[in-house]
């Protein structure tokens, strides 16, 4: 008997230390993560329950957070945002869908080169590709000077709206992100068995019923993670609005950093960041139950 449980005494050590063994392995990341990541978050949520400006320093208070939510211009910039956040990713799935289709099943021998020219497209270094687009869309712009060599506008009278509103917003967010729009959905179509497809067609459906009854449900799991990746950031958006959007185009991101770098509020810039940090969380938490349930339907 006591050589059993003499030999049974090892038995659970050695099992304990197996079991502890991932743990001891991502100790050093978990503490980087812990002190670099969880540490700021954490900071970041206390100041916004601080007052903590140029005028006051000190004390507890849910005032910055009363101040976001009762302010009725803060309401209407978290609106301008919703819209063109939404008409940016609207813009990039109607874009994005039918060139991931294309990659997946129809380029062929060009499909890498393609794939390669996207993450090129986003190695450029956004201020440059945004400063671009005001050459291109600006009243003295490419598509003026274009449409007013064939006679569609006149010199005095270009078109106006292309640039320092909404519209160039949304056409240069669609543009940067769509990278990050097009490859999930890549990967995603690229499980799809082509059989399927080509059975459909033999069976007579056309292209809208083969969309929305085959490509669409099973390429589900990679439009989800799209919009993980393209609609959240989105809502953090500044330089953008900044550099080519106009009165009407202020968006969250800009007034965040308003309210740091120039108010100098630091409450209430923390406060902003963390209800932004907190919708987002719960806007990927309800993509990707989405993403899960689509996967245990099919």
């Amino acid at each position: 008997m006591t050589t059993v449980a003499a030999s049974a005494t090892p038995r659970r050590g050695h099992r304990w230390m197996r079991s502890m063994t991932p743990w001891w392995l991502l100790s050093p990341s978990l503490v980087l993560l812990g002190l670099f990541f969880v540490a700021p978050l954490l900071t970041l949520f206390l100041i916004g329950f601080q007052y903590n400006s140029l005028f006051h320093v000190g004390g507890w208070t849910l005032h910055n957070y009363g101040t976001i939510f009762n302010t009725g211009s803060y309401r209407h910039i978290a609106v301008t945002t919703t819209e063109i956040a939404t008409a940016t990713m609207v813009v990039q799935l109607l874009f994005g869908f039918p060139l991931a289709y294309v990659l997946a099943f129809r380029a062929g021998r060009w499909e890498l080169p393609v794939i390669l020219l996207l993450v090129l497209a986003d190695e450029l270094n956004p201020i440059v590709r945004i400063y671009a687009y005001r050459v291109v869309l600006g009243r003295e712009g490419i598509i003026n000077r274009g449409l007013e060599a064939v006679g569609l506008v006149s010199r005095a009278h270009p078109i106006s709206w292309l640039l320092f509103d909404n519209f160039a917003v949304v056409v240069v967010l669609s543009t940067s992100y769509i990278t990050y729009t097009v490859i999930p959905i890549y990967a995603a179509m690229k499980a799809i068995d082509a059989s399927l497809i080509e059975a459909s067609t033999d069976l007579g459906a056309g292209w809208l019923r083969r969309t929305t009854r085959i490509l669409i449900p099973l390429s589900a799991p990679g439009i989800f993670v799209a919009i993980i990746l393209v609609y959240l950031p989105l809502f953090t958006e500044f330089a953008t609005p900044t550099l080519v959007g106009g009165t009407g185009s202020f968006m969250l991101g800009q007034l965040n950093a308003e309210l740091i770098t120039e108010s100098g509020d630091l409450g209430q810039g923390a406060a902003l960041s963390a209800l932004l940090l907190v919708a987002t969380g719960l806007m990927a938490g309800v993509a990707y139950y989405l993403g899960r349930l689509n996967r245990l339907e099919t």
